[in-house]
């Protein structure tokens, strides 16, 4: 009898002991313009296109140092970092933020859908503006943080890049914010990939956002040259990760 009950604990805690170390599995599709490409938070509007586009790389990063134009802080793409300074400046206050909990990507911060935004790899956000096949940068905001006061955010900027923002004449295009001035990129000789991002506000299924195409972009001083249509390739890795206890 004692010992036909010690057998069945024995089953038992063993089926129970085993439940807890038995790996997790799911397949994640991913894609080459978010898993291989996208590696700024930058955005660029086109036009008068309220659509907003992610891209690739900041066409600041032509420049050595463009990660640090307003602080020291070094910014390292994963899954957290923190900006040491506040909306003043005065290095008081410490920022966290979590951009990605593991490599399907599936969190992104503040909640936004998958798509919508690109990966933060700088304490600031530059929003690029493509009118008539100039390139321009129009605005500069920190978005993790307080509005800094423009006396202290666009002056830097054109100290570091040798080019002014013109601030006349400045198109009334809806981008999602306002635009500050158009400064030509004219250093900008090279290639972006862009993809149109998710909408926020109706946002398409993961997937089938993934699966939507990109656009290659050469440029010429500033100048677009070229457009053509990328179909984005997509696979499937499948994740595995320990079982806790707690998960059934």
């Amino acid at each position: 009898m004692y010992k036909r009950i010690f057998l069945l604990l024995c089953f038992f805690l063993s089926f129970q002991l085993f439940a807890q170390t038995t790996e997790m599995k799911a397949e994640v599709l991913y894609d080459e313009f978010t898993h291989n490409l996208l590696k700024t938070f930058d955005v660029l509007y086109i036009a008068d296109n309220p659509d907003k586009y992610l891209m690739n790389k900041s066409p600041l990063s032509h420049f050595n140092g463009y990660r640090r134009i307003y602080s020291d802080t070094v910014i390292i793409h994963g899954n957290s970092f923190k900006l040491s300074f506040n909306a003043e400046g005065d290095g008081k206050k410490k920022y966290e933020v979590t951009r990605v909990i593991d490599r399907s990507d599936t969190f992104l911060p503040f909640g936004l859908p998958f798509g919508s935004a690109g990966n933060s790899e700088k304490e600031y956000m530059a929003t690029w503006l493509l009118l008539n096949t100039q390139l321009y940068l129009c605005r500069v905001h920190f978005p993790f943080e307080g509005k800094r006061d423009d006396k202290i955010v666009y002056p830097p900027m054109e100290k570091f890049t040798g080019k002014h923002f013109n601030r006349k004449n400045i198109p009334d295009i809806e981008i999602g914010e306002w635009i500050y001035g158009l400064m030509p990129a004219t250093w900008f000789t090279d290639t972006l990939y862009v993809k149109k991002a998710n909408s926020e506000k109706e946002p398409l299924y993961r997937e089938v956002w993934q699966r939507k195409h990109y656009l290659r972009m050469i440029f010429n001083k500033g100048k677009l040259v070229s457009t053509e249509v990328v179909a984005n390739k997509t696979w499937i890795e499948t994740l595995t990760w320990p079982r806790s206890g707690k998960e059934e």
